[in-house]
């Protein structure tokens, strides 16, 4: 209940990553890439991922966290879009567009943690992280499955669109959201959130509880 933007989000990030993860040498092979294709396609996701971890952390922490969220939900909408159109502009293309779907997507989960611990005590912390973490796996869960189901019904081209339907419906909810109530009047530090274990989640607690700070 600190956030249900945050849920949103990380159950938005689940749909995304997991779906791709899981879904996507489904797609790759649907497309006509090889095996040895299929894992570069996969890497060009993390790699676009890592990089937009840097500019969006800035961004994060400059402004008001939930437009953050919106508009890398925008550009993920836009990106899955250009994921699907690239499949006619051979190898190179699906790579780039790869990159590119990372780049919007892989951020979420963070940014979307950040603007829950805005919310939250010290003491709150573990708890609050556990929950995100809850939330990821409900949604890492149930989408690829879901995913795979539209595949075979609509063809490869359904596991970009369940996504971008994902994250239209964060950006109404985020929007939303934002009339119910003002930003918090502090920021906790953004971090790379890894998504793995409780202990995990204390260390970067307490990063975020050494470096909390009024917001501008």
């Amino acid at each position: 209940d600190r956030s249900p933007l945050a849920a949103a989000g990380v159950v938005v990030a689940a749909v995304s990553s997991a779906s791709f993860r899981m879904v996507g040498p489904i797609y790759g092979q649907e497309v006509g890439l090889t095996a040895a294709q299929i894992a570069w396609f996969l890497s060009a996701f993390v790699l676009g991922g890592a990089i937009a971890q840097y500019p969006v952390g800035w961004l994060a922490d400059k402004f008001d966290r939930r437009w953050v969220l919106i508009w890398l939900s925008v550009a993920a909408i836009v990106s899955s879009g250009v994921t699907m159109l690239t499949t006619g502009f051979g190898t190179w293309g699906i790579m780039l567009s790869a990159g590119f779907f990372g780049l919007t997507t892989f951020p979420i989960y963070s940014v979307a943690a950040a603007h829950a611990h805005d919310f939250a005590s010290a003491d709150e912390r573990v708890e609050l992280s556990a929950a995100l973490m809850f939330w990821f796996a409900a949604g890492a869960i149930f989408a690829p499955y879901l995913a795979s189901v539209l595949i075979d019904a609509y063809g490869s081209g359904a596991l970009f669109t369940l996504i971008a339907a994902a994250h239209a419906v964060l950006v109404v909810f985020g929007l939303t959201r934002m009339r119910a109530r003002p930003a918090s009047h502090r920021k906790t530090r953004y971090v790379n959130t890894p998504r793995t274990t409780f202990v995990v989640g204390r260390l970067f607690g307490r990063q975020r509880d050494g470096e909390l700070r009024d917001e501008g």
